[in-house]
């Protein structure tokens, strides 16, 4: 018998908001897209859905978040607002010279360290001015997340730094969620959970759905980390058997 090595195709936002109401036991496993009645619970579910992908940002660190964007420096300005997508800012930045054709292939990049309030706030002399920022801290009290660099750029240049983004939202259902596929089983078990409790059924599948779907989160949060090598610690202490 010949193996079946293909991936199978994604699943999109409206398959996986199908499942999830058949899997609640709100819908019969015969249930299609095309069925009656399915635009309400599809609006509904793709709304439910996004609630659970921004949800996910309080999970902690989840590689497909985290990535790199150039912010555009512009010589005398200090303050800066970042897209709306982006939840926060991590570690050192790096200054990249406006002399660099690209910030692909750069030279001459410069560490910006990140302080924290305090130390922003001890800063004697807001409005100096270099040629480049040296210390950048972070403002997150509003819905969009701002930075101040010190001292005042004197010249243009990208500012690299390290964010964590939102996942993409479930607005459109002919597309794939933003998440790689091992999550879809985990997203199905999440939604059906909530459409349990939307649509009132009965208690102990409510605490069925709950138990599942956190213990498929745990499993998928526990593998969405970066698969790189980590330090190793080596611990030596002599025993009856050392040279």
């Amino acid at each position: 018998m010949t193996v079946a090595t293909t991936p199978s195709p994604a699943v999109s936002i409206n398959e996986l908001i199908l499942l999830a109401y058949k899997r609640a036991g709100v819908l019969p496993v015969e249930a299609r897209l095309s069925g009656a009645n399915m635009t309400p619970k599809l609006e509904h579910g793709r709304q439910t859905l996004s609630l659970i992908l921004d949800a996910l940002a309080t999970e902690g660190f989840i590689a497909r978040t985290s990535t790199f964007h150039d912010l555009q420096l512009v010589a005398g300005e200090p303050y800066y607002t970042l897209p709306n997508d982006v939840l926060d800012v991590h570690g050192d930045a790096m200054m990249v010279p406006a002399d660099n054709p690209d910030t692909k292939f750069t030279s001459g990049e410069l560490v910006c360290k990140q302080i924290d309030l305090f130390k922003w706030s001890t800063l004697t002399v807001k409005g100096s001015i270099s040629t480049r920022p040296q210390l950048y801290c972070v403002f997150r009290h509003g819905a969009l997340v701002n930075l101040r660099f010190w001292p005042v750029p004197s010249e243009a240049g990208v500012m690299r730094l390290a964010i964590t983004r939102l996942l993409g939202g479930a607005q459109t259902g002919t597309k794939s969620a933003d998440l790689e596929r091992f999550w879809y089983d985990c997203l199905v078990w999440q939604l059906a959970y909530y459409i349990a409790v939307d649509t009132s059924m009965p208690p102990d599948r409510v605490s069925l759905l709950a138990g599942i779907a956190e213990s498929k989160k745990r499993q998928c949060v526990n593998f969405s980390f970066e698969h790189t090598g980590g330090p190793q610690a080596v611990v030596e202490y002599d025993t009856q058997w050392s040279a």
